[in-house]
């Protein structure tokens, strides 16, 4: 008999499964940016929120594509998988980097690089949350399988 995978009960309970973590990652990031409203303000009057809601989306965009990539089987293991992500984390927000810094070299740690620091971080703490889910949820221990504790021993 063909087993049934529990998250493709229905097309529309695929999807939200899917999305999830997406939707999360925006919330908290929102909600992060909400927050850095008004010591960007007070750092900066105009450009402060400017560039820092440059560097929230900086963030999000690339953590989108990780936990959206984290979603299907396209890699063998789990640890090609979050090398691949940090990878595309850290590449995203470096290419971010590189081009603020050739087009604004007299932006600040304050007014663009300590928030991009700050959104990644809290983007990275956010995707890593939902990787632990994620191999929580495939590596629940079978019942067949003995467990060996020191103290057996």
């Amino acid at each position: 008999m063909k087993a049934r995978s529990p998250v493709t009960v229905t097309p529309n309970k695929r999807l939200a499964v899917t999305w999830k973590p997406a939707v999360w990652l925006t919330v908290v990031l929102a909600v992060g940016w909400v927050v850095c409203f008004w010591p960007s303000r007070l750092l900066s009057e105009v450009e402060g929120v400017h560039w820092m809601t440059i560097a929230c989306f900086c963030s999000l965009v690339p953590g989108w594509f990780v936990v959206l990539l984290g979603q299907f089987a396209i890699f063998r293991d789990e640890i090609r998988l979050m090398a691949f992500q940090t990878t595309v984390r850290f590449v995203s927000v470096f290419g971010v980097v590189l081009v603020v810094k050739w087009l604004r070299p007299d932006l600040g740690f304050a007014l663009f690089y300590g928030w991009l620091i700050l959104f990644y971080l809290l983007s990275l703490v956010t995707e890593v949350y939902f990787v632990g889910q994620q191999l929580k949820g495939r590596l629940k221990p079978s019942s067949s399988v003995p467990s060996s504790s020191p103290e057996e021993s």
